[in-house]
């Protein structure tokens, strides 16, 4: 064997050590954010804001559907005009930026009212979450209607 050889052998070795435990870390995160996710619209469902607001970062931004920019403190205030009655959520896109930042992408089906009126049946909301003191949380949401023609197509 060569030194080259040798030297490319151990190399190999090295990354998949470390790429190995890694992927696994990412998986578990995934994991983790994904089931406080399923949890957060269970207590929305229920109508329980003492569960969702130790999840968002007392800095929290919304990019809602319809353009507006909401905050924790518009939360707080409109959480008696929101009912959510049912939710799906699926095709998560999700990766790990840095050891306390993660992206989380999925689609939301559901059936929702604000004030009453009906919310859009389906979007795409793309999440930023950061660990804060031990906790995943969620600092920044986007909420992109996706319209009802292009969920007919899909279908």
């Amino acid at each position: 064997m060569t030194l080259r050889w040798k030297f490319g052998f151990i190399t190999f070795l090295l990354l998949l050590a470390v790429t190995q435990p890694l992927a696994a870390r990412q998986q578990s995160v995934e994991q983790e954010i994904t089931g406080i996710l399923q949890q957060m619209y269970e207590a929305e469902q229920r109508r329980d804001l003492d569960f969702v607001l130790p999840h968002l970062t007392t800095d929290f931004t919304e990019v809602a559907g319809d353009g507006g920019i909401y905050h924790r403190e518009d939360i707080i205030r409109e959480w008696p005009n929101v009912k959510l009655m049912r939710f799906k959520i699926s095709g998560f896109v999700f990766r790990q930026l840095s050891a306390n930042v993660a992206y989380l992408s999925y689609r939301l089906d559901m059936n929702a009212q604000y004030k009453d009126q009906p919310f859009p049946a389906s979007e795409r909301v793309t999440t930023i979450w950061v660990m804060q003191q031990g906790q995943w949380r969620v600092c920044f949401e986007q909420g992109t209607v996706i319209p009802t023609a292009e969920k007919s197509a899909a279908k």
